[in-house]
């Protein structure tokens, strides 16, 4: 897998969510890659063709895996496992495990998307 700086993996099950962060971090020249929850984010990991995101937008609270299930499994695989995770989470209590596993950030939601930002711009400057 390939590294870009500038590329984004979003996992968010809300629909709406998903679309405006993705809107928000496209206009501010990154390259988004979206999945609605762990599995199908884990596939995008799995895909060789995708590049390597410099950081990953991880929701927690989601159907089928969830993020606190996906951040173990990426960090279990060394292709992936160096990437930060920036987590954002309706729930409190969800977030204090998220701690446990080594995020860079972890945000509540409602998400002000522009502190957001400024984390992932932090970690991952957009490309020129």
């Amino acid at each position: 897998m390939t590294s870009s700086v500038g590329t984004i993996l979003l996992v968010e099950d809300d629909f709406v969510l998903r679309a405006a962060l993705a809107e928000l971090f496209t206009s501010e020249g990154y390259s988004v890659a979206c999945a609605a929850n762990g599995l199908e984010a884990f596939a995008l990991l799995s895909n060789k063709a995708m590049p390597k995101p410099s950081v990953i937008v991880l929701d927690l609270m989601m159907p089928y895996m969830d993020g606190i299930e996906f951040r173990a499994l990426q960090r279990s695989l060394p292709s992936v496992s160096d990437v930060p995770v920036v987590v954002i989470t309706a729930n409190g209590s969800v977030a204090v495990e998220a701690e446990q596993l080594a995020v860079a950030r972890t945000m509540f939601k409602p998400v002000n998307s522009w502190r957001l930002l400024d984390a992932v711009r932090e970690l991952a400057p957009a490309a020129a």
